[in-house]
């Protein structure tokens, strides 16, 4: 039988060497100590963060936070509404000022946005009938700085899902 304190060596023991007896019961617990600063850490009193006021909105910071919730549809695909009779907008209800255009093909709606993006489909943007089109393209924020009346078309023969941004009246 073997004894508790068994060891695996290539070499014979020496008759008459006393092995070490263990001085604990149990598991051995490894001694580990390179997670010791964020133990301390934990240990610390906690301290609420301090209150910072919002960064003012700037045209990029707002141009970011649209690509960044175009990129995210779980958040607005499941309102998106496709009607063949004409435009849908809706509004995103998390979102203050922020819009979605649903347009079926050949369709033209007013829009009077200062920032937009292209979700699904093919849309163009301009400022009037004779105006030259300008194409919303996925992934690509246009800003317009001061929010001006322009018109919005697909082109195409499928429909266009197009993100929107203007100022919400406070």
């Amino acid at each position: 039988m073997l004894s508790p304190l068994f060891v695996l060596s290539l070499t014979p023991l020496l008759a008459g060497v006393q092995l070490p007896q263990p001085t604990h019961e149990g598991t051995l617990v490894n001694a580990d100590l390179s997670v010791a600063p964020e133990i301390a850490q934990l240990a610390d009193p906690f301290v609420p963060a301090r209150y910072v006021t919002a960064a003012p909105s700037t045209d990029g910071r707002i141009a970011g936070d649209l690509a960044d919730l175009a990129a995210t549809p779980q958040r607005w695909w499941d309102l998106v509404r496709f009607d063949e009779q004409g435009p849908v907008r809706i509004p995103l209800p998390d979102v203050p000022g922020t819009w979605l255009l649903v347009l079926p093909p050949g369709a033209t709606a007013d829009c009077d946005c200062r920032q937009a993006t292209a979700l699904a489909g093919e849309a163009v943007e301009a400022r009037d009938d004779n105006a030259p089109a300008r194409p919303l393209r996925s992934g690509r924020v246009r800003v317009h700085g001061t929010q001006a009346p322009h018109r919005v078309r697909t082109i195409g023969s499928g429909y266009s899902v197009t993100l929107h941004f203007a100022q919400p009246v406070r």
